[in-house]
């Protein structure tokens, strides 16, 4: 298997591939900008060099043909000029032996167009055993009669321009491979230092793996991207931690749970097995330990569904009003004329939900209402709209209230207020996660208010119920 580059040498690598791109975009910015501005000190040159020779020429006719009067051009010697007929013949030059036209292309290219059109123009010429030359090619026409007399070329030599930009080139190339180099090395450097932090998480990381110590966080120095995942690191740490630590305390609740009524059954049948008959007291003890078993296998059952959303529930419309007067009534035979049980709806109230889950859970907030709730208390449940449309189902008691140090603690699992309390009177502490679990799951939320003395309230909100969204 190909081992995979790491992300330092990558890093370093791009880095360096980067700098090369601005290296070669700068350098051909450089050499083009050079070149161009040198030509154009050319062509300037040029422009006025056959401006001032124009300017002291004159045209006019000898015989019938027609003929060009130059002025000495031995004045400019910075140039090379050519004189040229209409027909293309040379009628004069500053070098007497230049045995060939400048740039006869150029003219011919001209002559090709009405007088009208022909405009000066700049063309560069190769010639075999010469360097490259500039040249201008320059109309020469009468002023006062616009007849063409002829063609005026002025040009100059580009090696020293050709020289410079040589010498451009090797500098830009020379430097450009310099700074690579040096590119090199700081990106391996950048890249190195960035991926220290990394590579402390990395570290910590193992450690916390081999050690098995979710106690150790990492040290975050920066606040960075890499300092931010150190926190998300060591946030996760900590969420891992608490679950880890909540899966520790849940075996334990349900080994002890289930330990207690597994105790009792055993027992019973040895007493059976003693006795050698079939007791009904004992036999009433196994059944009600097994269908407390049952409930908390199924309790279970249904909190593991619910964390991983496949609780099964059949949504549809609900009218809250028949649904709440019905728990009212199972309330009211709870409480066996101990407390009083009361119901209010606040007009039409339709909810989208399970009305079987959505019963479970007020029938589970009456319930513990009316344990909690000394004689001649009241437990009231309400219904009300909410401006957020959502619908609000309140069940409040005049009871003994939660201490405000449990209050954080109610819907975690296998937690009661009440520890003095025999769980196998005062049940598996699971009934309030359900409910947790249950509203959640339709989309809606419960908190839990109270006041030691005073009595406790538990709000539901479910979303309302909108026909457009269904």
């Amino acid at each position: 298997m190909v081992e995979r580059m790491s992300i330092r040498t990558q890093l370093a690598i791009w880095y360096s591939v980067v700098f090369a791109l601005a290296l070669m975009l700068f350098g051909v910015g450089v050499y083009g900008i050079v070149s161009f501005t040198l030509i154009q000190q050319v062509d300037a040159t040029l422009a006025e060099s056959a401006a001032a020779i124009a300017s002291r020429s004159a045209g006019g006719f000898q015989g019938g043909e027609r003929v060009i009067r130059l002025p000495e051009l031995d004045l400019f010697r910075a140039v090379v000029v050519e004189a040229i007929s209409v027909d293309g013949q040379i009628l004069a030059s500053s070098i007497v032996n230049l045995n060939h036209h400048l740039d006869p292309a150029a003219v011919e290219l001209m002559r090709q167009k009405p007088v009208a059109e022909q405009q000066p123009m700049f063309t560069t010429a190769n010639h075999p055993k010469a360097p490259p030359i500039r040249v201008y090619t320059y109309p020469l026409v009468g002023q006062k009669s616009g007849q063409l007399f002829g063609y005026l070329q002025v040009a100059t030599s580009l090696e020293q321009v050709h020289r410079a930009m040589n010498g451009l080139l090797a500098t830009l190339v020379s430097a450009g491979i310099v700074g690579l180099i040096l590119s090199s090395v700081a990106g391996a450097a950048l890249a190195q230092r960035a991926m220290r932090p990394v590579e402390r998480i990395t570290d910590a990381a193992m450690e916390i793996y081999h050690t098995q110590d979710l106690g150790r966080r990492v040290d975050v120095r920066t606040n960075d991207e890499v300092g931010r995942l150190g926190l998300a690191f060591n946030e996760m740490l900590d969420r891992l931690g608490n679950l880890f630590r909540s899966q520790q305390r849940f075996v334990a609740d349900v080994s002890h749970e289930m330990r207690t009524p597994l105790t009792v059954i055993r027992g019973n049948v040895d007493l059976l097995r003693a006795m050698g008959c079939a007791d009904k007291e004992s036999l009433d003890a196994i059944a009600g330990e097994t269908d407390r078993m049952t409930r908390l296998v199924s309790d279970l059952l249904l909190l593991s569904q619910a964390d991983a959303g496949m609780l099964p529930m059949h949504c549809e419309p609900i009218n809250v009003a028949p649904l709440v007067a019905d728990v009212a009534r199972s309330g009211a035979i709870m409480a066996d004329g101990r407390v009083s049980v009361e119901s209010s709806v606040a007009g039409e109230l339709i909810v989208h939900g399970d009305a079987d889950r959505i019963k479970q859970v007020l029938l589970n907030l009456v319930e513990n209402a009316v344990k909690h709730t000394p004689t001649g208390g009241i437990v009231r449940i309400v219904g009300a709209n909410t401006d957020a449309g959502m619908v609000l189902l309140s069940v409040s008691d005049t009871g003994v209230g939660i201490p405000p140090e449990d209050l954080p603690h109610v819907f975690e699992r296998f937690y009661r207020v009440d520890k003095s309390r025999s769980r196998a009177y005062g049940g598996a502490g699971l009934g309030l996660a359900i409910a947790k679990s249950i509203i959640e799951a339709h989309g809606g939320d419960i908190e839990v208010q109270s006041v030691v003395g005073v009595g406790t309230t538990f709000n539901v909100w479910l979303p309302a119920y909108q026909p457009n969204l269904v």
